[in-house]
C-alpha cells in the first residue's frame, strides 16, 4: 500500500493524483480469483484419486498443472512484479515451462535494491513493498558486502577490505534470479606481476589531463557505482565502468572480460565528478565543478581497454532563481541521453527543491546541445545514486507516466549527510509529492550511520 492509501504505520499525505494531474491511467483490471489463487500458491495441487467400486461418484477437479500454457503465458505477461512473476514460475514445473515457453512478456516493474542486497517492489500504484533479502551464495555472503550498480537483471557488488584505508578486496557481478556469479579483478592490489602499461591524455577542448594504467603494481580503490554496458553473458563484449573514492581521491575503472586487472584513471575532470553511464562505447561524466560532460573515448588491444581520448564539451543550462546549487543524474532514454538537473533550494529536504529539468542531450552537434523536455512519451524515469533509468510505464494498467521517481542523495554522500531526498515528480506540471515512505530511513544508513546508496534494478522479465 502506497502513501495516503490507509491501514496502520503508512503515511496520511493524499496520493499523488489529488495533488498533480495525472499521465494517462487506465483502470485497473484485476484477474478472477481462481488466477488470483493461483498466482499465490506455492505448489500445483494434484487431482484427487478416482472413486472405487461402491462408492459414492464425487465432482472431479482437474490439477492446476494442467491450466492451458497459453493462458498461463498470457497471466505471466499481465503481472506487473517481478517477485510475483517468480513466485508464478517457482510453483510446478509445468507453470515454469509454461512461462517461458509463451514468447517474452513486456518487462517487470523495477525493484530497489539496498545497499545491503534487501529489495523492494515498485508496484503499479506507486507504492513500494516491504524489503526483503536478495539470498547470495556463500563466497558472497561476507560481512561489509555492498551492492553499487545493476544492469537488467544484474548486480555490483563489492567486499571492504579489514582496515579503514585498504579499499575494496573483491568486486563481483551477480544475476539477481539464478545467482550466476561473475567474479572481476580486485579494485585493491599491492602488487602485480605483469608490465604496466601507462597512457596520459591531455583533455581536448579543455585543460588538464587524464592518466591510464593497466596492470598497475599498487592501486587502492573504493567503488562507489558500477555500470555495465550490456549482460555479461558468455562471449559478449560487455564493458564494465566503475567510479571509485578512497580518501577523498577519485578514479576511473574499466575492465572486460579476459582482462586480469583493472584500466585504472585519475587526474583532470574526474576528481570532481557527478554522475557516470555508459554510452554506446563511450564513458560520460558529468563533472560538478565545471558543470561541464566530459567524454571518454575507449580502445582496445592486448592490454585491454584503454583510455584514447578525453575531451570536455561545454554545457549551458539555464539558471534557477533562488537556486543555490545542482544535482546531476545521467538517463538513458529512448537511445538517447537526458541530463536530469535537480536545481536546489536553500534548505536541505526535497521541499525545498526550486525545480527539475531533464534536458536532452544532441551529440551531433559541436558544442552538444541541450533542449529541455516536458514529456517523456509513456514513460517514468527511475533515478538513484548506483542506478537510473526510464521505463516503458504505458505497459501496464495503471502505471502513471511522466513521473520522475527520485531515492538520491548524490553519489558520494558524507558520513554526517541528510537523508536521502524520496519524493516523485510530475513533469505535466512540476507537482511534487513523498515517496518510498514505507522503506524506513535506516535501511538506507549503516550501522555507522553513513548513508548507504540504494540502486533501481531494471529486470528484462
Amino acid at each position: 500500500m502506497g502513501p495516503g492509501r490507509g491501514g496502520p504505520g503508512r503515511s496520511r499525505d493524499p496520493p499523488l493524483h489529488a495533488r498533480a494531474p495525472r499521465g494517462r491511467r487506465h483502470s485497473p483490471s484485476w484477474p478472477s480469483a481462481p488466477w488470483v489463487q493461483a498466482r499465490r500458491s506455492t505448489e500445483c495441487p494434484t487431482a484427487p484419486e478416482l472413486p472405487g467400486p461402491g462408492a459414492v461418484p464425487v465432482l472431479q477437479h482437474a490439477s492446476w498443472a494442467d491450466l492451458p500454457a497459453d493462458i498461463l503465458g498470457l497471466v505471466v505477461g499481465r503481472i506487473p512484479r517481478a517477485d510475483d512473476r517468480a513466485r508464478l514460475r517457482s510453483a510446478c514445473r509445468a507453470w515454469r515451462a509454461a512461462a517461458r515457453a509463451h514468447g517474452r512478456p513486456p518487462p517487470p516493474l523495477p525493484l530497489l535494491v539496498l545497499s545491503d542486497f534487501a529489495f523492494s517492489s515498485f508496484c503499479a500504484d506507486g507504492a513500494m513493498t516491504g524489503a526483503r533479502r536478495i539470498p547470495l551464495p556463500s563466497r558472497e555472503m561476507a560481512v561489509d558486502v555492498r551492492c553499487v550498480g545493476a544492469f537488467q537483471g544484474w548486480l555490483a557488488g563489492v567486499q571492504l577490505n579489514k582496515g579503514r584505508y585498504f579499499g575494496d578486496g573483491r568486486c563481483f557481478l551477480m544475476d539477481a534470479f539464478s545467482r550466476d556469479v561473475i567474479r572481476l579483478p580486485p579494485p585493491s592490489v599491492a602488487t602485480h606481476f605483469i608490465d604496466a602499461y601507462s597512457r596520459s591524455l591531455p583533455i581536448a577542448n579543455g585543460s588538464g589531463a587524464v592518466h591510464c594504467t593497466v596492470n598497475g603494481a599498487q592501486y587502492v580503490m573504493s567503488f562507489c557505482k558500477v555500470v555495465l554496458s550490456s549482460s555479461p553473458d558468455p562471449g559478449s563484449k560487455c564493458v564494465v565502468a566503475a567510479i571509485s573514492v578512497h580518501r577523498s581521491a577519485a578514479k576511473l575503472a574499466l575492465w572486460r572480460p579476459g582482462m586480469t586487472s583493472w584500466c585504472v584513471c585519475h587526474g583532470g575532470c574526474i576528481s570532481k565528478f557527478s554522475d557516470i553511464a555508459l554510452y554506446q562505447g563511450k564513458v560520460y561524466m558529468f563533472s560538478k565543478l565545471t558543470t561541464n560532460l566530459f567524454v571518454f573515448d575507449i580502445s582496445e588491444d592486448d592490454s585491454g581497454l584503454m583510455v584514447s581520448r578525453v575531451e570536455r564539451c561545454v554545457t549551458e543550462l539555464p539558471e534557477v532563481k533562488d537556486s543555490y546549487g545542482q544535482r546531476w543524474n545521467i538517463v538513458e532514454w529512448h537511445e538517447k541521453l537526458l541530463l536530469v538537473v535537480t536545481y536546489l533550494g536553500g534548505a536541505e529536504g526535497w521541499h525545498n527543491i526550486c525545480k527539475i529539468g531533464v534536458f536532452e542531450v544532441d551529440l551531433s552537434t559541436k558544442p552538444f546541445r541541450f533542449t529541455e523536455i516536458n514529456s517523456l512519451d509513456g514513460d517514468c524515469i527511475f533515478i538513484s545514486p548506483c542506478s537510473s533509468n526510464s521505463f516503458r510505464a504505458c505497459q501496464y494498467d495503471g502505471v502513471e507516466d511522466d513521473l520522475i521517481y527520485f531515492i538520491d542523495g548524490g553519489l558520494y554522500p558524507a558520513k554526517n549527510a541528510p537523508p536521502f531526498d524520496r519524493f516523485v515528480y510530475s513533469m505535466r506540471d512540476g507537482a511534487m509529492a513523498p515517496f518510498a515512505a514505507e522503506i524506513p530511513e535506516g535501511s538506507l544508513r549503516a550501522h555507522d550511520g553513513s548513508p548507504m546508496n540504494p540502486t533501481w534494478l531494471f529486470p528484462s522479465e
